[in-house]
Parts: C-alpha cells; structure tokens; sequence
C-alpha cells in the first residue's frame, strides 16, 4: 500500500511540474506587453478570458485578445518562439488576413506568439529582413536564424501555406 501511495505521489507530482513547464514558453510574454488595443501599431495577439464575458453556468469565454507590445525588442529576444505578422494600417485588405492571424494565434497558443506590427511604423524591421510586400511573416526562434515567409515570391497563398511553413521550420 505505501509504494501504491509513493508511486500516485511521484506520479502526481510528475504532472504538476509537466503543467508548469509548458505553460513557461508563453506566460513570460506578459512581462512585455501592456493594456488591450486595437489600434497600437505593435500588438500581441493572447489567447485569454474575455473580460466580463460568461458562459450560463459562469464559465469565462476565451478568445484571442490584443495586447499592446511594450517592450518589443524585449519580447523579440525572450526567447520565446515568435511570428511576427507585418501588416500595412494604410491596406483595406489586412482584414482578412489579421483574422486569420487570430484563428492560428488561437490554435497555436503556448507554441508561438503571434506578434502583429505596422510596417508603416516599423521600417527599420522591414528593412532589416528585405520584406518588399506585406502582409509578410517572420519567424524568430531560439538558438535559430530568423525566417521569412517570402509572400511576395508566391503569385497566390493562403494561410494554410503560412502553416506548413512553420512546421517545416519546427513549430508543430
């Protein structure tokens, strides 16, 4: 009986530091990031309750919400595994696109941060990964050379081709 009680222990205590650990790869972006926006020109994108909003049996409703990046170059470097999504304020198009953003940052949630930025605003990160066109991808992860999607060279992609590009860069 007590090495059955011994091994649920260790057991249960396996899980808790299992929980605890894949929630690290994502909870640190926080440190980064500010008030809800919708209009800063670097968001997050952060699958979490929506404030003030329940289920009938008082259960809070997820959904992606958007946080203003305050320290981008620190989130950039957290070592966190991050898609940057360059958008154009100046485009009637980013519609679409930013709500596809929303449906992979919700599906991707704890494995990448979705990280949304003007490229109006942002020149010197366009430059600095020759992006010609936008809506464009960047992919920046730990111990690797940044990635770029490369839109501009594809006459037509959707955002299942977004997808397979990041598991062929290791995000599964």
């Amino acid at each position: 009986m007590k090495r059955y009680l011994a091994l649920v222990v260790t057991i249960l205590f396996s899980l808790v530091l299992l929980c605890s650990c894949s929630k690290t790869g994502d909870s640190n972006v926080y440190q980064y990031l500010g008030d809800y926006s919708y209009s800063a020109p670097a968001v997050c994108m952060v699958y979490e309750a929506v404030e003030g909003e329940f289920d009938d049996a008082g259960n809070p409703y997820y959904g992606i919400q958007y946080r203003e990046v305050k320290d981008l170059n620190g989130l950039l470097t957290s070592g966190n595994t991050i898609m940057i999504y360059f958008y154009s304020s100046m485009s009637s198009e980013a519609a679409a696109v930013t709500a596809a953003m929303e449906d992979l940052a919700q599906s991707y949630q704890g494995r990448v941060t979705v990280v949304m930025l003007d490229a109006i605003v942002y020149r010197e990160l366009i430059e600095k990964y020759n992006i010609e066109a936008v809506p464009e991808f960047v992919l920046i992860k730990a111990g690797q050379e940044d990635k770029v999607f490369n839109s501009s060279a594809s006459e037509y992609w959707t955002v299942s081709d977004v997808v397979l590009w990041l598991q062929s860069n290791g995000v599964a």
